[in-house]
């Protein structure tokens, strides 16, 4: 076997200079082949004289080449980023807003699609790669958590059926919570209208107590009045005479007097 340097220049492949030894020529071949001297090597004068003459003859060429690789790389980063459907991402505050955005349902009770609320958080073209992304569970539970002060996720605890994630991508997780959400509404509703009807219920038997209590004095022939100084004068409560005849606390102090 043998080596290409030590063919005449007339059959070499690389435009060594013809005036180089066989040492020159081999180092020449380095510096095209992409080899830098360290600044140790550059101590050799041989070495130094050498490299600025390749440079002389080669460095603004070699510069147009890094600046085109340069370009190209970038173009293909580009590229490949483009097809990329993760290239995208929500940070983690931006995932909270989501989070509580779908808990405000509790408070409108107008569900929104999941991709208008994301949509208010990225630019239209980078919404649906993002809606689909998979293992996103860990963070929406960590937005969830920041969102814990919500009045939905305090309903739901009150409730005793706390609000959890379990969904895997923002497009499910939102609307999930949404949903969970409406459920709280409904449910807390619902207890307040049984309260306001148990309060009412109260009232209505409180009105028919006093009524029959009233309609018995009377139908025993009593004066509601000398009834009220009497239980006063052996010592009861105004309480206590409101109870008995039916009237209200201030109508027996009223009488009492």
């Amino acid at each position: 076997m043998f080596d290409n340097i030590d063919l005449p220049t007339q059959f070499s492949t690389s435009e060594i200079p013809s005036d180089l030894n066989k040492i020159g020529r081999m180092m020449w071949g380095n510096f095209q082949g992409g080899w830098i001297p360290s600044a140790n090597d550059l101590q050799a004068h041989s070495i130094k004289v050498l490299y600025e003459r390749y440079k002389t003859l080669h460095g603004r060429d070699d510069m147009k080449a890094a600046v085109a690789d340069k370009l190209r790389a970038e173009s293909a980063i580009r590229r490949i980023a483009m097809q990329n459907p993760n290239r995208i991402s929500l940070n983690q505050s931006q995932v909270t807003r989501a989070v509580k955005t779908s808990l405000d349902v509790y408070h409108t009770g107008e569900a929104k699609p999941s991709i208008s609320i994301v949509r208010d958080l990225l630019p239209g073209k980078d919404v649906k790669p993002v809606m689909s992304r998979p293992q996103q569970r860990k963070r929406m539970k960590k937005a969830l958590k920041a969102n814990a002060s919500h009045p939905a996720v305090q309903t739901a605890v009150a409730q005793g059926n706390p609000i959890r994630m379990d969904a895997d991508t923002l497009s499910s997780g939102l609307m999930s919570l949404q949903n969970a959400a409406m459920v709280v509404r409904k449910l807390n509703d619902h207890e307040q209208r049984m309260l306001n009807m148990e309060a009412r219920l109260k009232e209505l038997e409180a009105f028919k107590d006093s009524t029959e209590k009233r309609h018995a004095i009377e139908d025993a022939g009593q004066d509601p009045r000398e009834l009220a100084r009497s239980m006063h004068t052996d010592g009861k409560s105004l309480g206590e005479i409101a109870k008995v005849t039916g009237r209200s606390r201030s109508t027996i102090q009223h009488w009492v007097k």
